[in-house]
């Protein structure tokens, strides 16, 4: 005689696979998005690092002063040659989700709530101040020194 068996899974185990599955996504959901958050919280911190430091070499170059402009109401930075107006074409523009603070020279400053940090072409900067916090309330500070234009960041 032949036994008659089938092929395939029995109700029971389509049901626990469903239930492991709905498990591991109720618990990789809420993960993603801070895992998202600080993604983009460490790309800020990248950009302004690498804006500062490209301002500093452009301004060595073409051996003219080069600004390294803030919004931050409206969270946004530019790379512009001193005393020029934010560009459209040139504006790095940070997630919602941070509070962005300056404290720069008041002077240089050429529209109301614009925040700049000036290079010159001899190495040295105006100096300023970068704070960029979370929600969390957990942040970096980045510094422009005035003698050599260096840039550090420090954890907040």
């Amino acid at each position: 005689m032949r036994s008659s068996t089938t092929k395939g899974f029995t109700l029971i185990e389509l049901t626990v696979v469903l239930v492991i599955a709905g498990l591991l996504f109720a618990i990789a959901v809420p993960n993603l998005s801070k895992w998202s958050d600080s993604r983009d919280y460490r790309e800020a911190v990248r950009q302004i690092v690498s804006a500062a430091n490209n301002a500093r070499a452009l301004a060595t170059r073409s051996n003219k002063p080069v600004d390294l402009v803030f919004e931050p109401e409206q969270k946004k930075m530019a790379v512009v040659a001193a005393g020029v107006a934010l560009d459209d074409g040139k504006i790095i523009r940070f997630p919602e989700s941070l509070t962005l603070s300056v404290t720069s020279a008041a002077a240089l400053s050429s529209s109301k709530g614009a925040s700049v940090i000036r290079f010159y072409p001899a190495g040295g900067a105006s100096g300023g101040d970068i704070e960029l916090i979370r929600q969390s309330g957990v942040g970096t500070l980045i510094q422009i020194g005035w003698l050599l234009a260096d840039v550090r960041q420090t954890a907040i």
